[in-house]
């Protein structure tokens, strides 16, 4: 197992009244190089599982695993993890508190002690990663940026760690359509051709399904439903009954099999869903 967790359980604010389960033998594993969606109803425990995956909090039960090993406890053990799993929070850009682009970028490098020329290094590869012209923004103040540029910079922040894994949390709220599709395009380019192995916790499946090799559904802090997307998003029922969307294009492979056609359900992607209406329209003219 590259990363994941066996029987993860948490619980806020234990043996008090106020004691909250928020998560329930949760398992699940993603190989290296994958690109995985977490999905799930507001509450179902997302958040609280992805601040597990880099030591921000610690299990009430069970283990976390990278690389085939259990996450320790002790303090550099957990700064050696969270150079090598990065995590972008929802609206990371909310809690810039640097006077300029690059030094809210170089925080992280200064912090774990590189020396200036490293920083600077790490610095402009992290804001080229991410389409971000040095010249342009290095030495602005973040506020003065866009939404959409605000959060390349929340995300160029956690790449000048050069991490192997990039978790995300809703890393679209609040952008517009154009910076959602950009966006997304960046973590394919990051998760194809650097490697990178991505886990994003996102509502807009849309536009990231077809990047998923897999999906993990949580409801209520536990693991409804783990696999290949394929066969995951052919699982209407169980999305609706959870309240949860499909992605459009899988909705109306749906509505044409509810039609009586012989149309494929575990389509999740427009190009698939092209070539499947054509196929389909070829056997009807037969």
């Amino acid at each position: 197992m590259f990363i994941g967790t066996e029987k993860l359980s948490h619980i806020y604010m234990p043996g008090t009244p106020y004691a909250t389960k928020a998560l329930e033998e949760v398992s699940f594993s993603l190989d290296r190089g994958d690109f995985a969606l977490l999905i799930g109803p507001s509450g179902s425990g997302k958040s609280t599982l992805i601040q597990h995956l880099n030591g921000l909090l610690k299990p009430s039960g069970g283990k976390v695993i990278f690389e085939d090993r259990e996450l320790g406890s002790d303090s550099v053990d957990l700064l050696a993890l969270r150079k090598r799993i990065g995590l972008v929070f929802q609206m990371a850009e909310e809690h810039f508190f640097s006077e300029t682009v690059y030094d809210e970028v170089a925080f992280a490098p200064r912090n774990l002690g590189l020396d200036e020329v490293k920083v600077e290094q790490n610095v402009k590869l992290a804001l080229e990663r991410v389409g971000l012209e040095w010249e342009v923004v290095h030495d602005r103040h973040p506020f003065q940026l866009s939404s959409g540029q605000k959060r390349l910079v929340a995300l160029a922040a956690v790449l000048s760690l050069q991490p192997e894994v990039l978790i995300l949390d809703e890393p679209t709220a609040g952008l517009d359509p154009g910076g959602r599709l950009h966006l997304f395009a960046l973590l394919k380019s990051l998760n194809q051709q650097a490697g990178l192995t991505v886990l994003v916790c996102t509502h807009h499946m849309d536009e990231v399904a077809d990047l998923a090799d897999s999906v993990l559904v949580l409801n209520r802090g536990k693991v409804i439903m783990s696999g290949p997307a394929h066969d995951i998003f052919a699982r209407r029922q169980e999305f609706n009954k959870l309240g949860l969307s499909l992605p459009e294009v899988t909705e109306v492979m749906h509505c044409l099999a509810a039609a009586g056609l012989p149309a494929r359900t575990d389509i999740y992607s427009l190009e698939q869903a092209r070539a499947e209406i054509n196929s389909l329209k070829r056997r009807l003219e037969k």
